[in-house]
């Protein structure tokens, strides 16, 4: 099943801190994985350099529930979404910046707000 397209409940977003920026990088982490510190570097890099991202990482083992519900079955994965919570793309492993910064650019230009849908 292709997640991109899916909107995750809104609140399921609150549990985990995202707070409706015009694009988030969600990113499932563990306290032990070496590629989640550079998909952490990657992605705080790209949150500074485009106005309107936020990045927002998770500990995948204190938010099972949230983990099972979305499908994660390794770390890292990240999730770029848009305004309205829907996932423009889901990754596993580090990205390449140009690759998140294309995938970001596609969030900002959704066009959706977090008051549709």
């Amino acid at each position: 099943m292709d997640p991109n397209g899916t909107r995750i409940d809104p609140a399921l977003l609150r549990r985990l801190g995202v707070t409706g920026a015009p694009a988030t990088l969600l990113q499932f982490s563990t306290a032990f994985c070496a590629p989640c510190r550079a998909v952490r570097r990657v992605s705080a890099e790209v949150a500074a350099l485009v106005p309107g991202v936020q990045h927002v990482e998770v500990d995948a083992e204190s938010h099972l529930d949230e983990v099972r519900e979305l499908g994660v079955s390794r770390t890292p994965t990240l999730f770029v979404l848009d305004a309205g919570g829907r996932v423009v793309k889901r990754a596993t492993g580090v990205p390449a910046k140009p690759h998140l910064i294309a995938a970001v650019a596609g969030a900002l230009s959704s066009g959706t707000s977090a008051a549709e849908g």
